[in-house]
């Protein structure tokens, strides 16, 4: 069964820990983090992974490595990384690297970037150095929304690269007229409006599917 794996090794001084879970582009991916028990020096990283295979063999090369180095694996289990504080630094490091990565699936200019982050081209910069962003700022609000947009699309369109493209610059009559990237750049209350107008067709149409299974079955 292919479940989310966190793993937590240390020395009397050092610490390493790993987590293999899901990503919301039907991927994993492994955010490993390390530092000292004292709290200084800490590094987070985080490696995309096509199947939970990769990921499996990965954790094991983890485990291989950490104990020729000394470390004592001193928790595991199967967990999700949503028990991390929703604001903390792992967390946000995490969705800059997933929206790096929606980025490239969308083909957007910087210029689209910053629009629809709202920011300038030097936060911009920091963005691209990989920096996340700050606790409780209206990027990570943005950055919520735009993930679940991404996520929607890729369940509704198969993943299909070139139609999610293709539909981020297709007038909509939902949108009076507009693109979807044109309604999501306006503001952070018509990106959310977007988000939550793609979750109600997606609810319509799960409940139009399973009404016409039962009445096929009683048929």
């Amino acid at each position: 069964m292919e479940q989310p794996i966190t793993l937590h090794w240390q020395t009397s001084e050092r610490f390493h820990t790993a987590f293999l879970t899901p990503d919301l582009f039907g991927g994993w991916v492994l955010v490993t983090s390390s530092g000292a028990l004292s709290g200084r020096g800490g590094r987070i990283h985080q490696k995309p992974l096509a199947t939970y295979d990769q990921g499996l063999t990965a954790i094991q090369q983890l485990r291989q490595r950490r104990r020729r180095e000394g470390y004592v694996l001193s928790q595991s289990g199967f967990t999700e990384i949503l028990p991390l504080p929703p604001q903390g630094f792992e967390l946000r490091s995490a969705e800059t690297e997933a929206l790096h990565r929606l980025f490239e699936i969308w083909a957007l200019t910087a210029s689209e970037q910053q629009t629809l982050l709202d920011i300038d081209r030097g936060a911009h910069e920091h963005f691209l150095d990989g920096a996340p962003f700050a606790a409780e700022s209206l990027q990570l609000a943005r950055t919520g929304h735009l993930l679940a947009i991404h996520k929607v699309l890729r369940l509704r369109l198969g993943g299909e690269t070139r139609l999610i493209r293709a539909w981020l610059r297709r007038p909509s009559a939902a949108l009076d007229g507009q693109t979807p990237m044109e309604r999501m750049s306006h503001s952070l209350e018509a990106l959310a409006d977007l988000r939550h107008h793609l979750g109600y067709e997606s609810d319509m149409s799960r409940s139009g599917q399973c009404a016409r299974s039962t009445n096929a079955a009683s048929a």
